[in-house]
């Protein structure tokens, strides 16, 4: 099965956050500008805004003229997958990757929501594994933008209990073979014992 994050809603999220930054940023520099002209005589308002405006701004548009678009080519490359055995998420812009996660190696599942999220009606369902379990805050996958993330939540940890269930029961049927091969070896060893002593 294979599906997609919401692109308008996840997209929205990253315009949000955006502006999130950009806001802190002016609010910060208004700051320093205040205090910096009203601590240093030989600074006035002219010179802060020639010199440290200017990049600010520089950089603010620089951001908003290329972030967006690199935002929104990584969400519609975003492409998440489950079948019987593992979780797969491709993603990239020039360079694509595949993360393809065994169900064996997984050992939780947490739902996450920022308080944009939550505006948005969407969640992130982050993937640990073996592998990152020594590392707090490591996540080996992370599906971001999904509307129905409760039921794929729910999907992937009944899969992951399916997946090791049938190992569960294959192990059995495993070690229940040595049993049957041990039963069959001590027939044959009381039959030789009989013909032997037969022939003695």
């Amino acid at each position: 099965m294979e599906f997609r994050p919401d692109i308008n809603k996840l997209m929205r999220l990253y315009i949000y956050t955006l502006l999130t930054v950009t806001l802190v940023t002016v609010l910060a520099t208004l700051i320093v500008q205040a205090l910096v002209v009203n601590l240093d005589p030989e600074v006035n308002n002219h010179d802060f805004v020639n010199y440290v405006w200017s990049w600010i701004a520089g950089s603010l548009i620089a951001v908003w003229v290329s972030i967006p678009w690199l935002l929104y080519l990584w969400i519609i490359n975003l492409r998440y997958s489950i079948d019987d055995e593992r979780l797969v998420i491709r993603k990239g812009i020039l360079t694509k990757t595949t993360v393809s996660i065994p169900y064996r190696a997984v050992t939780d599942f947490t739902l996450r929501q920022s308080l944009y999220e939550r505006w948005l009606g969407i969640g992130t369902l982050l993937v640990q594994t073996a592998g990152q379990g020594a590392q707090p805050g490591v996540h080996e996958g992370k599906l971001s933008g999904l509307v129905d993330f409760e039921a794929l939540h729910t999907t992937l940890r009944a899969r992951v209990k399916a997946y090791r269930g049938g190992q569960a029961t294959e192990k059995d049927a495993d070690s229940a073979a040595p049993v049957i091969n041990s039963d069959v070896l001590k027939s044959i060893l009381e039959e030789v014992k009989k013909i032997n002593h037969k022939l003695n």
